[in-house]
């Protein structure tokens, strides 16, 4: 009876959980970086405010497309006043700093929630417009914490250019599975190659000099630009999901190591 209950006073958990893996390292991996950083009871305050307003976006979308379930509500109300408290439990363990990247990084998070709630095609500029919100959380945990600005910052970019990179690369495997026509697969095979150099590039200029951790860090983009220049192989989307997923676990540590 009491499991009927509160089925009822709030939606079921798999409604509120987003199903792609992709997601949640997009999320996880900021959120990580910025903890293992600079552990902080601010950031971490952080990190479940932002939790809370990533899982408040199903509900959201169906309140604002005028699907108003009362129990998608009560989610909506639930989700989004834990967020509230969260950030306000951050802001007084800390100090208004770490609102300076997430003002920064708005922008981002209002074009990829727009997106979400018009349920519109998954370009990549949309996904590196996510990559680049989600990567401004590691920023203000940082802050939070007690970082300086350029710390933030460098984590900011390096996070920001180490998904949006994958996420090019996935979307260029993605497009050979779906057997699309060999001009759109020049296209997208582009930015993999901006995004890769890029990468390295700025871990070289950026990270390298920091000592033997940041050359690893530094031989690790290179090795992921290699890993992207493979010719096609056919893959399950599943294993190729968690074979990304495992990839982004190793760079979370190396960077974590080489920003320590």
């Amino acid at each position: 009876m009491k499991k009927t209950e509160m089925t009822r006073f709030l939606p079921p958990l798999r409604a509120l959980l987003p199903a792609e893996h992709g997601t949640w390292f997009m999320l996880g991996f900021p959120m990580a970086l910025g903890l293992l950083l600079r552990p902080s009871l601010a950031g971490a305050g952080l990190a479940l405010a932002a939790l809370a307003f990533f899982l408040s976006r199903p509900p959201l979308r169906r309140h604002l497309n005028g699907q108003r379930d009362p129990a998608q509500t009560r989610a909506l109300a639930l989700l989004g006043g834990a967020s509230v408290a969260f950030g306000f439990v951050t802001l007084l363990l800390s100090d208004f700093r770490f609102l300076i990247p997430l003002a920064l990084v708005a922008p981002l998070v209002l074009l990829a929630l727009r997106a979400d709630l018009d349920r519109a095609v998954r370009t990549l500029t949309v996904e590196m417009a996510a990559q680049g919100a989600f990567a401004g959380l590691a920023a203000a945990i940082l802050m939070a914490g007690g970082a300086s600005p350029a710390q933030a910052a460098r984590a900011w970019l390096l996070v920001t250019l180490v998904g949006a990179a994958n996420l090019a690369h996935v979307r260029r495997i993605l497009g050979h599975a779906h057997q699309l026509e060999a001009p759109e697969l020049v296209r997208r095979g582009i930015p993999v190659h901006v995004l890769h150099g890029l990468l390295l590039v700025c871990s070289a200029l950026l990270v390298a000099p920091r000592g033997l951790a940041g050359k690893l860090w530094t031989g690790w983009t290179a090795l992921l630009y290699l890993r992207a220049l493979a010719p096609y192989r056919p893959i399950p989307a599943r294993v190729l999901g968690w074979r990304e997923g495992a990839l982004s676990v190793a760079s979370l540590l190396l960077l974590w190591r080489a920003l320590s």
